[in-house]
């Protein structure tokens, strides 16, 4: 593989890595150095909510939001939220800004773990993936990207079925659902293929 595709990939994985990692550290378990707010236009009909909006941020100043269109809470746990036309921003230093859009979500509000899904998009930088399925689980330290994953750069595209990414170790795990089929890395020459 050639060193400059491998060490961009490498970069793009990271970055997806410290992602989780800052959410399992300072939403989890540093509750005292969190100020959640709860931010929802107040046009609730039943059980659905539109135009929502979770909010929070670090002492040190990196925020995430969550924004839906819609969202309904679930029957059988309050601490569910099932929502849709879903945008996720994380912004770190207040330069760096990644973001994730899908048509629904499922957000846990007490444990911060989130499953988007349909039409998943990871923005940052000049990097897109795209994906069917993308689930973070705080509570395990595990994310898993998953559902003909394209990643997009520069100079590189890769096509893959799953990644599987353990948050405390900081190892990610590639691969592809059938076993006889393998993950495919392509180079693009001067960012055209």
């Amino acid at each position: 593989m050639n060193k400059k595709l491998y060490i961009q990939f490498i970069l793009f994985f990271l970055i997806i890595l410290i992602l989780f990692i800052f959410y399992f550290k300072y939403l989890k378990n540093n509750n005292e150095s969190i100020l959640p707010k709860l931010e929802e236009d107040n046009k609730q009909v039943q059980n659905l909510i539109e135009d929502l909006k979770y909010f929070s941020r670090d002492i040190k100043g990196n925020e995430y939001t969550i924004e839906a269109k819609s969202g309904d809470n679930d029957e059988n746990n309050s601490d569910i939220i099932h929502l849709k036309d879903v945008t996720a921003k994380i912004k770190f230093d207040q330069k760096e800004e990644i973001i994730v859009t899908s048509d629904k979500a499922i957000y846990n509000n007490n444990l911060f773990d989130t499953e988007f899904f349909g039409n998943v998009i990871v923005v940052y930088d000049n990097q897109k993936l795209l994906c069917e399925k993308m689930k973070t689980v705080f509570s395990k330290n595990v994310a898993f990207i998953s559902g003909n994953i394209i990643y997009k750069s520069q100079f590189s595209n890769l096509y893959a079925d799953l990644i599987e990414i353990d948050l405390e170790k900081r190892t990610s795990k590639i691969s592809m659902y059938d076993l006889n089929k393998k993950v495919k890395i392509t180079h693009k020459k001067n960012g055209i293929n």
